[in-house]
């Protein structure tokens, strides 16, 4: 699966003027498959409703010279305020009875920086074995705490220019949080999957999940950090998904099946 190039070091200013794959954790036995060919599934979520205005985060002066260059924004929800796309929507297909050459093997790494006290990638996937090199653009220290459930963690503490690497050894259902410890406010998600079926909105909500099987009929995970009324993010949205955040649909062979627009209330999320 092609990577996202490393996120700029500017990312930082720009989010905050913008103020944009095994037991436990998910791992099933595929089902027998019984379509032909591979195909798309792409869609675009938009605020149903006026763009939440969400406050900065409090630092408490915490190495005010490197995390108070910049308001640090909240990024529970992040809406475009010219499309009202929503923004860190996870989509993944809970299981492939079968999965393209190209979808199989993680291709490269995932770049995980940080830059003014602001992880510059606050939702992003990976693919099981894939590696996460987990970077320091700052001139201080950070800690990069990661505990994913069933599986082997992390707590790599980085110097200023630092960098090192980690891989998720087991698939997750729920993306694992990621904390800074040192910098309480600091706080990202990775969903780590054994093959390259998951996508995350990007800022005018977009997503693409390329050559799923198609002719059989999948079932899709949505998830949002701030979703409301469900215990682990799982985002229900009224008219797609069931109680659980779960919608299916059959992807046709050399094609793609757009949703569209989905319209979200505002009442589906926490705020």
């Amino acid at each position: 699966m092609p990577q996202a190039p490393p996120p700029d070091l500017a990312a930082a200013e720009q989010i905050r003027g913008g103020a944009g794959q095994v037991a436990a954790g998910g791992e099933t036995a595929a089902a027998a498959s019984t379509g032909e060919g591979w195909g798309d599934l792409a869609g675009t979520f938009v605020f149903d409703g006026a763009v939440p205005q969400l406050g900065a985060l409090a630092t408490q002066a915490k190495d005010g010279a490197v995390c108070d260059v910049a308001p640090i924004p909240n990024q529970a929800i992040v809406v475009d305020s010219a499309t009202n796309g929503i923004k860190n929507i996870v989509v993944y297909a809970r299981k492939a009875p079968r999965v393209n050459e190209e979808a199989t093997a993680a291709a490269g790494e995932v770049t995980f920086d940080q830059k003014q006290c602001l992880f510059l990638s606050h939702v992003t996937g990976i693919q099981v074995g894939q590696n996460l090199k987990i970077l320091n653009s700052d001139p201080i220290g950070h800690n990069t705490n990661i505990s994913p459930p069933a599986d082997t963690g992390a707590n790599v503490l980085l110097p200023g220019g630092g960098s090192a690497d980690y891989k998720f050894s087991r698939q997750q259902d729920t993306p694992v949080a990621i904390q800074c410890n040192i910098h309480p406010w600091m706080k990202a998600y990775v969903l780590p999957r054994k093959d390259a079926y998951f996508a995350v909105s990007d800022a005018q909500g977009k997503f693409t999940i390329s050559k799923l099987p198609a002719g059989e009929e999948l079932e899709f995970q949505l998830w949002q950090e701030s979703a409301a009324g469900t215990p682990k993010g799982e985002l229900v949205v009224p008219g797609l998904t069931d109680n659980k955040g779960r919608f299916k649909r059959t992807i046709p062979a050399d094609g793609v099946l757009d949703l569209e627009t989905i319209a979200i209330p505002a009442a589906a999320f926490k705020l």
